[in-house]
């Protein structure tokens, strides 16, 4: 039973009651932007398991049949003590991935918004397979069943999405024992007192025990992010950017052993030939300037109402779509990887971003004429047609805009030379 796939309604739920609290409040917690991109990422991680599946060699199942293990009998008590013991190996897992450079590679992309909210929370990279269940082997060893690591996996995931909002203060005795809101603020701000800090999923204990504890601070505001900004909403790049910055400097590296040791130092090292010749800007607190570029207020209302296209899309994939028949989960997946991308050049104000979402959802109207098994006909099919005029409408709006422009322009430029 996939528990994250049942919790999706009540994701979406509260964060609709986080949005009617915020306004509420005027709180200001929320961008249209930095949602959607979030969403994006982590619609993009659901939706790619038929894609990785050739690597899952490191999964728990898996090892599970091919290393020698314990056999535990299962009790209730089994369940508890492999909760408890789950979150001490994330406690690992997760403090190893913001130690070194390929693993905050992957990990980075739940960090990079500016914005904290319930919608960070499901902002999650999709090549997390890679860490897979090697922090997890001690439960292996000890012979916790794989269905039992499953399903205490999920639900140490669920506990952890309520965490991720501003609008909770502090909890009293909960602030010992457990994560919450207040001190997961600061495991996601990039001030120097909360960097690298409270890295428990369930339980704050490890962090105590382990000296990586950090309380908020009423002197310091969290501000959030990552020192090295993304400034963008486009959902892949925001799994590569790390990644990709490894290799430029392993690429731009004189010593070959600086080439292999950058991608295994500590999270942000780069050998002191390429810092210098290719300095990278920093992010700081008090000089964070969030990334965000204007749209019109019609276009934000379409990129928001294709978005909720998107999700429903999603659902249909993940309860529908056939993820072992490669080719139909690809062109399934298409429309919704792609869709996720040029809404986030939309967001970005990219030239030419609404004309060519207008001709790719054209194009994916016709989908159900070419592609017999496409299951999400004919209703998102027309309502792609119709979302592909109303961004040609925009689109012609915008380039009628940019040319008076232009003329009134040049209209000034002739009365000033007079």
């Amino acid at each position: 039973m996939n528990l994250i796939l049942l919790a999706i309604p009540m994701f979406i739920l509260l964060i609709l009651v986080e949005l009617v609290v915020n306004h509420y409040r005027k709180a200001g917690v929320y961008r249209l932007n930095d949602a959607v991109a979030s969403l994006s990422t982590g619609m993009i991680s659901m939706t790619t398991g038929f894609a990785t599946r050739l690597v899952s060699f490191l999964g728990y199942t898996t090892l599970w049949t091919v290393l020698p293990h314990g056999e535990l009998t299962m009790t209730p008590l089994l369940w508890v003590v492999a909760f408890v013991l789950y979150d001490a190996c994330y406690y690992w897992s997760h403090r190893a991935q913001h130690s070194i450079n390929v693993l905050w590679g992957i990990h980075v992309v739940h960090h990079q918004s500016e914005e904290y909210n319930l919608t960070t929370a499901l902002r999650q990279p999709f090549n997390s397979f890679i860490v897979g269940s090697v922090f997890y082997l001690p439960l292996l060893f000890m012979g916790f069943p794989p269905e039992v690591i499953a399903t205490v996996g999920s639900l140490n995931l669920l506990y952890q999405y309520w965490v991720h909002t501003r609008l909770i203060g502090t909890l009293g005795w909960m602030e010992l024992v457990f994560v919450t809101p207040m001190n997961h603020r600061v495991h996601h701000a990039i001030n120097d007192p909360y960097i690298d800090r409270n890295y428990g999923g369930v339980f704050i204990l490890w962090d105590r025990l382990f000296g990586t504890y950090q309380a908020e601070l009423a002197e310091e505001p969290c501000a959030y992010g990552v020192r090295k900004a993304l400034h963008s909403w486009n959902p892949f790049f925001a799994n590569a950017q790390v990644h990709w910055q490894l290799l430029q400097d392993s690429w731009h590296a004189e010593r070959w052993w600086d080439k292999v040791r950058l991608w295994f130092m500590p999270t942000g090292w780069r050998p002191a030939d390429v810092n210098e010749r290719y300095p990278l800007p920093r992010c700081l607190p008090q000089t964070q300037q969030k990334f965000n570029p204007s749209i019109p207020a019609a276009l934000s209302a379409a990129v928001l109402t294709v978005h909720v296209l998107l999700v429903l899309v999603m659902m249909a994939f993940l309860l529908w779509v056939p993820v072992d028949n490669f080719t139909q989960a690809l062109v399934h997946f298409i429309p919704l990887g792609a869709g996720l991308w040029l809404n986030g050049r939309i967001l970005e104000g990219r030239r030419d971003a609404v004309m060519h979402s207008a001709v790719f959802w054209g194009l994916c109207a016709l989908l159900p004429w070419w592609f017999d098994g496409w299951l999400l006909s004919p209703v998102v099919s027309s309502a792609a047609f119709v979302f592909a005029g109303f961004l040609i409408l925009i689109s012609a709006r915008q380039r009628a805009v940019a040319a008076s422009d232009v003329v009134s322009s040049g209209s000034n430029t002739e009365t000033e030379s007079r």
